[in-house]
């Protein structure tokens, strides 16, 4: 999980954009092509809409990301889609990987390197809950099974994995198992069960 100061995620929180205000920053960039693209090809099933919907707790969702990125593209929208689903609950902003947020950058790092998206879940009350980085696990499978040698890859089933006929649905539904996990780690909290006497 990558981690960064209490102090600092919420600082970042706060200045950190909403989906709309970071589509028309890739815009000015002529880089919201992909953003676009991919928020129109993602909807929630009636199954996943009511799993976010059903969500009590609030959750703070800080989204370090970068405009020049397709993952961050397909990630961001997936997310984006999920809030739509439960705006009450879901707080979600975005963060451009650049200065003046270098110091977030560095202390977010994955592997050594500096990888977008980088995804923060914080309580209501802006305890770092979960920390979640660059691609998904049927991305990163979907490239093992191009990149690494044909026996390494038959070894490890890469081409008999679930979902590949939909790799965007399957990025959603990954998503939405880590909003429903940070979900139910917050519901299930004692401290915020205590402080909501639920």
């Amino acid at each position: 999980m990558p981690i960064a100061p209490h102090g600092l995620l919420q600082q970042k929180f706060h200045e950190a954009v909403d989906y709309s205000a970071f589509v028309q920053i890739a815009a000015d960039n002529q880089q919201d092509g992909p953003w676009r693209q991919r928020r129109g090809q993602l909807e929630l099933t009636a199954q996943q809409r009511e799993t976010v919907a059903g969500f009590t707790r609030t959750m703070q969702v800080l989204c370090l990301t970068g405009t020049w990125c397709g993952d961050c593209a397909l990630q961001g929208a997936a997310m984006r889609v999920i809030q739509e689903a439960n705006p009450e609950c879901i707080h979600l902003r975005f963060l451009l990987r650049d200065q003046p947020h270098a110091d977030l950058v560095v202390a977010a790092r994955i592997n050594d390197g500096f990888r977008v998206p980088t995804t923060f879940w914080l309580s209501e009350d802006g305890e770092l809950v979960h920390g979640w980085g660059d691609r998904t696990l049927s991305r990163y499978r979907s490239m093992a099974a191009k990149a690494l040698p044909p026996e390494e890859a038959a070894a490890l089933r890469l081409d008999q994995r679930p979902g590949q006929d939909d790799p965007v649905a399957q990025v959603l539904d990954e998503c939405v198992t880590m909003f429903e996990r940070v979900h139910l780690l917050l519901r299930l909290s004692g401290r915020l069960r205590q402080k909501h006497g639920d």
